[in-house]
């Protein structure tokens, strides 16, 4: 372990206020340790007091609050976690159902669009060739699943 110059405190004491005693500059120019202190003294010293930051740090309460708020997201992020992957799961559920349910009757479903006229309606009101009973409970059950993920999902926003 060195061992300081005891003259180095006056040294620096020196160097930052610029009074120096011809004592104390025959001291600098024979001690080596003395010199470099008195080299870099005044520079160390400017650097300590310039503000090299562009912006001043918040006030602490301001981060002790946004801190508090994060933390408070954070943990309603996680608890909703459950009910957003259900969600998904929900979307992927009615997006296969009609799928599925589009590629079962697609011949029915072409034919209906086809004949969506007045005419068309009128005559084939009373023939029900090739849709059954459990074709319109699929067709109403998807209906209704949809209508309920779409309205879930615009109350769920606020």
């Amino acid at each position: 372990m060195s061992d300081a110059c005891r003259f180095e405190s006056d040294t620096i004491a020196a160097a930052k206020s610029g009074q120096w005693t011809d004592t104390l500059r025959a001291h600098v120019a024979s001690c080596a340790d003395c010199s470099a202190t008195a080299s870099v003294a005044a520079w160390m010293d400017r650097i300590g007091r310039t503000d090299e930051r562009t912006h001043k740090l918040p006030d602490p309460s301001v981060v002790w609050l946004k801190s508090q708020l994060l933390r408070g997201t954070a943990a309603a992020e996680r608890v909703s976690r459950p009910v957003t992957i259900a969600q998904v799961l929900a979307y992927f559920t009615v997006a296969a159902g009609w799928a599925g349910f589009l590629n079962w009757k697609w011949e029915i479903v072409q034919r209906w669009m086809v004949g969506v006229s007045a005419q068309h309606i009128a005559v084939n009101a009373a023939s029900t060739s090739g849709v059954s009973l459990g074709m319109l409970a699929t067709l109403f059950l998807l209906a209704t699943i949809t209508v309920v993920v779409a309205l879930h999902t615009i109350l769920a926003e606020e």
